[in-house]
């Protein structure tokens, strides 16, 4: 006979909110106020009921990157060690970096006494021309007395991983030029005069040449102003050719009011600017150093613009957030090379050439 266990839930609720400290698993906390924690997982954590022996013992999610069609998997697995039976039922919801929640279809969950358990969950990332936004999602799985939305359902115990996973609009790996989600510039910029003949793809590279000899740069520019929120990433290797940068940003005209910018020297030192601007002004700005030299190897560049926020990474660490100071307007996507007036204006002796794998957003 399966045992009533809701008076129970009731009552303990109240006290366990004031004198139960948080419990830990696989990343993620066991209680109404779940967190991201990198502690591991802590076997033997009892739900909130009135039998001792009824615990999750794994949590699972896919990571990594998913796009529109695929699908994001994920489990959670209980033991009842107990000497009863118990039914519960389990609810899963995703909610996206903007703050919008995608729930799945909650399971029931019979565990006799003594039987282990698991619940599978799988949500296919929706297409790209709905409100779909890039970046990092959050993943909520909870354990609940009675069909979510029930009268008398009561939550048992909830694990939550913050960045669980990370779903992405596009990918663009540069196998050719899609000439209708993107053109090369043509225009004057700081000592530069960017042309069209400097930006190149090919070997599935897109490659920005600043030519020998000159002060001239390139530029590859989204067609279309159909960029705000959501996260941009690239990985790209930049040449050894000092005085000059690179830029992968965000713009829109008129200059300093719309733009969210990552600029990185080219050269060995791993100097790296992180700007914005908006209402006519730099409204953020900030300087440090990568702690690598980027003209050697490959890295990804990365930042999340999403409302009053704006955090930049590099090969996935966080390394400045600027909270206000950012435009609304959508804006195109660019990435450029080139000779800026407020630095030396070196010319190469040879070839400079910027590379880039891919651009992701």
């Amino acid at each position: 006979m399966k045992k009533n266990y809701l008076p129970a839930v009731i009552a303990l609720i109240a006290v366990m909110a004031l004198s139960v400290p948080a419990f830990f698993c696989s990343g993620c906390q066991l209680n109404e106020k779940a967190e991201e924690t990198d502690a591991g997982w802590k076997e033997g954590v009892d739900l909130i009921i009135d039998d001792p022996g009824v615990f999750i013992n794994d949590f699972y999610v896919s990571g990594g990157e998913f796009f529109s069609g695929d699908k994001v998997t994920s489990k959670l697995a209980m033991i009842n060690e107990s000497g009863h039976d118990f039914t519960f039922w389990i609810g899963c919801s995703i909610q996206d970096p903007m703050g919008s929640w995608y729930d799945l279809p909650a399971h029931s969950l019979t565990l006799e006494a003594k039987e282990k358990g698991t619940v599978n969950f799988s949500w296919p990332v929706p297409e790209k021309d709905t409100q779909l936004i890039s970046g990092p999602y959050l993943i909520t799985i909870a354990v609940w007395s009675e069909k979510p939305g029930e009268e008398n359902a009561e939550r048992m115990a909830t694990v939550q991983k913050k960045g669980a996973f990370h779903v992405l609009k596009s990918y663009e790996d540069f196998s050719y030029l899609d000439e209708d989600l993107w053109k090369k510039s043509s225009h004057p910029l700081g000592l530069s005069l960017l042309e069209p003949d400097n930006v190149k793809v090919e070997n599935e590279m897109l490659k920005i040449t600043m030519p020998a000899n000159t002060l001239n740069g390139g530029q590859l520019e989204s067609r279309e102003y159909d960029h705000l929120y959501g996260s941009y990433r690239v990985s790209m290797k930049l040449p050894d050719a000092p005085s000059s940068i690179t830029g992968f940003f965000l713009y829109r005209a008129p200059d300093y009011y719309h733009e969210v910018d990552i600029e990185v020297v080219n050269d060995p030192s791993g100097k790296v600017w992180f700007t914005t601007y908006a209402e006519g002004k730099v409204t953020n700005s900030y300087e440090t150093y990568l702690g690598f030299d980027p003209t050697e190897d490959y890295h990804e560049y990365r930042f999340d613009l999403y409302p009053d926020q704006v955090s930049f990474y590099i090969n996935g660490l966080l390394f400045k957030s600027f909270n206000g100071g950012l435009t609304d307007k959508p804006m195109k996507l660019m990435i450029n090379s080139w000779f800026p007036d407020w630095l030396d204006g070196l010319k190469p002796e040879t070839d400079a050439v910027t590379r880039v794998e891919w651009i992701k957003y």
